[in-house]
C-alpha cells in the first residue's frame, strides 16, 4: 500500500474527528505550519505517522485497514482478458458475479442455470486468464479484491458503458415509483474552478458510497442489502 494513501487517509480521519492542525501541533510540540508541511511531505516517516495515530486514539494497524478499505484501485485488463470477456457473455457474467457481486458458486450456478460441469469449465477459463485463483476445496478467489474500477478504453468497457448507461436511464425514466429512483437534470454556468470542484465532489461522493457498500457487505446479510445502479453523466454543453 502506498504511503501517500495512508497519509491522505490520516488527514481525512483528522477531519472527521474535528482535530485541527493547531491542536495537533500543540500535542506534537510543533508549529501549525510545521504540521501542515509534515502532512504534505512525501518522505514522512511511519514512526511519525504512528505517533500521530496514538495521539488521536488510533493504532497504526487501524489506519492501514481504513486506508485499504478506502482505496479505489484502477484495474486495467489485458487485451487477452478483455477480449475473452467481451466475446463470451456467460464468461463475463460468471466473472462479474464472482469479482464484483461476490456471489457463491451455488448462487451463480442457480441464477445462470448451469450444470456443475458448465460452471467448472468457465472457472477454468477465468483461472487461465489470471482473473481468479482456484484453491483447495474449490475455493475461488478473485485476483482483484476490494474496490476497483476498470481503467480501460478497450471494447469490453466501451460496450458496458454504452449498454449499461442506456439500460439504467431507461429503467429510471420508465419507473413509476419515484421513491425508488432519482433523476435530475440541471443546467449550470460555472467557472473552470467551480466545474472542477463539482466533478471532484461527485467523484468523491461516489467513492464514499462505494467504500460504504464494501463495508456493509461484511456487516449485513445479503437479503438486507439492495442492489443500486448509478449513472452520472455531465457534458460541456447546453440541452439545446
Amino acid at each position: 500500500m502506498a504511503k501517500n494513501n495512508v497519509v491522505e487517509t490520516l488527514k481525512k480521519v483528522l477531519k472527521v474527528k474535528k482535530i485541527t492542525y493547531k491542536s495537533l501541533a500543540d500535542e506534537l510540540g510543533m508549529s501549525e505550519s510545521g504540521v501542515k508541511k509534515l502532512l504534505t511531505s512525501k518522505d514522512i516517516s511511519l514512526t511519525r505517522v504512528e505517533q500521530i495515530t496514538r495521539l488521536i486514539g488510533l493504532s497504526l494497524a487501524d489506519l492501514f485497514q481504513i486506508a485499504d478499505e478506502a482505496e479505489v484501485k484502477n484495474v486495467r485488463l489485458s487485451p487477452k482478458q478483455e477480449n475473452a470477456l467481451f466475446e463470451n457473455n456467460l464468461l463475463f457474467r460468471v466473472y462479474w458475479f464472482l469479482a464484483v457481486e461476490e456471489k457463491t458458486l451455488d448462487a451463480i450456478k442457480k441464477s445462470e442455470k448451469l450444470t456443475a460441469d458448465q460452471l467448472q469449465r468457465n472457472l477454468m477459463k477465468l483461472e487461465n486468464l489470471d482473473l481468479i485463483k482456484i484453491g483447495k476445496n474449490q475455493r475461488v478467489v478473485s485476483v482483484h479484491k476490494g474496490l476497483f474500477r476498470w481503467a480501460s478504453d478497450g471494447p469490453l468497457v466501451k460496450k458496458l458503458n454504452n449498454e449499461w448507461s442506456e439500460n439504467t436511464l431507461k429503467k429510471v425514466l420508465s419507473h413509476k415509483n419515484n421513491a425508488d429512483c432519482l433523476h435530475r437534470l440541471s443546467y449550470l454556468r460555472l467557472s473552470d474552478k467551480s466545474k472542477t470542484a463539482f466533478y471532484d465532489r461527485l467523484n468523491e461522493l461516489v467513492n464514499e458510497f462505494a467504500r460504504l457498500s464494501q463495508r456493509e457487505k461484511t456487516r449485513y446479510a445479503d437479503r438486507d442489502l439492495t442492489s443500486i445502479s448509478s449513472l452520472i453523466a455531465i457534458a460541456n454543453s447546453g440541452f439545446i
